[in-house]
């Protein structure tokens, strides 16, 4: 990876790593506590990214009959999903967004694991070559198992490379409950190696599942009219689990572990923020819902009067969407204003109606008399 990418990112999770292995001194134990860390310090993230997920659902019904109002017309049908969008607070790009935010955090985890002797203990390329020299090993650096196959002879090997334990160089003992997590699953040979990548399949599997239906019932009235986006999700429903498998076959089995153990606690997040927005979070989205029915009809009733003015020829102002998302109190006052201004412009063209009836009863011409 890129220098910048290492040190800002990847060497301070590596730092983490280190510094509970340091405390549990059990590197599978490290690895659990470590994913459930990262993945408390992304739930505000995930909140986030839910409650956008379901305001979209909330506005699909109202794109969806913009979409058909303005089917010939596609630049006027874009410009109302946007003034939607602005109205409702609603960013399409959001779930995006917060993508390219915890897409990085999940490939420096990656990498922290994948490479602890640079992430972990913080050595050089050139103390690390130095230490496969000192065991006797061609050290290759673009192998994905190098650095986790060389920790593992480190450990096994202590007596030989100590003196670079200044340098930040320590033990790393890759045995958990009798599962050598430095070792790779391998087709031909079946062992309790293979637990793991089968249990990444079934997590992910399950995972899924649980995404889906959380989602529903998160969001009870979202349409799921789309054929060919349901089918996209059923085919990723078993691509996921299958392509998991086959990477957990491909990885040193830490990996397996962490991508497991993700796995789990992505459920309980799942679960969790689902409950917590459904049980927590009614009364806000209750009041919420109604502030969006208002502002929808406002936004019907200004385009009725728009309509309505082009007919007689008097264009009333509208400032659009950005006009809908104000308050209450502000938005009385913008009417009491519009009021205002058509009593003053009724008085001003009575008062001049009035001077034309003087005018011609000056000039002797016959003047109507009813108002």
């Amino acid at each position: 990876m890129g220098d910048f990418f290492g040190i800002i990112l990847i060497r301070p999770l590596g730092l983490i790593l280190m510094g509970i292995f340091s405390l549990v001194k059990n590197y599978g134990v490290a690895l659990i506590l470590f994913t459930l860390i990262v993945k408390l310090i992304l739930l505000p993230f995930m909140y986030k990214q839910k409650k956008n997920m379901k305001k979209m659902n909330l506005v699909q019904a109202e794109s969806a009959a913009i979409q058909k109002r303005y089917a010939k017309n596609k630049e006027k049908m874009n410009e109302e999903i946007n003034k939607l969008y602005e109205r409702e607070g609603v960013n399409p790009m959001g779930s995006c967004l917060l993508s390219f935010i915890t897409l990085p955090i999940m490939m420096a985890l990656y990498y922290a694991v994948r490479e602890p002797m640079t992430y972990m203990m913080g050595l050089s390329d050139s103390t690390i070559e130095k230490i496969a020299n000192a065991l006797g090993q061609t050290f290759d650096s673009s192998s994905i198992t190098a650095q986790i196959q060389l920790a593992k002879a480190v450990n096994d090997n202590w007596d030989k490379v100590s003196q670079f334990a200044s340098d930040g160089l320590c033990r790393i003992d890759f045995n958990f409950f009798g599962i050598d997590l430095s070792a790779i699953p391998q087709f031909t040979q079946l062992n309790v190696l293979w637990l793991i990548p089968i249990l990444s399949g079934v997590t992910a599997l399950i995972s899924s599942l649980v995404m889906q239906k959380m989602q529903k019932l998160q969001n009870p009235n979202a349409q799921n009219s789309n054929t060919q986006m349901n089918s996209t999700m059923n085919t990723m429903l078993i691509l996921m689990p299958l392509m998991s498998v086959w990477i957990a076959f491909t990885l040193p089995a830490s990996m397996g572990v962490y991508w497991v153990v993700n796995n789990v606690f992505s459920i309980v997040q799942e679960l969790g923020l689902t409950w917590y927005i459904i049980k927590f979070d009614k009364a806000v989205d209750d009041e919420e819902t109604k502030e969006r029915k208002r502002r929808e009809a406002a936004h019907q009733a200004k385009l009725a009067e728009q309509e309505e003015a082009k007919k007689t020829g008097v264009q009333p102002e509208y400032l659009g969407a950005k006009s809908e998302n104000v308050s209450k109190k502000k938005l009385k006052a913008r009417e009491a204003e519009q009021k205002r201004l058509k009593e003053k412009e009724t008085a001003a063209r009575a008062a001049q109606i009035k001077a034309e009836k003087e005018a011609a009863r000056r000039a002797g011409r016959q003047v109507d008399n009813d108002e």
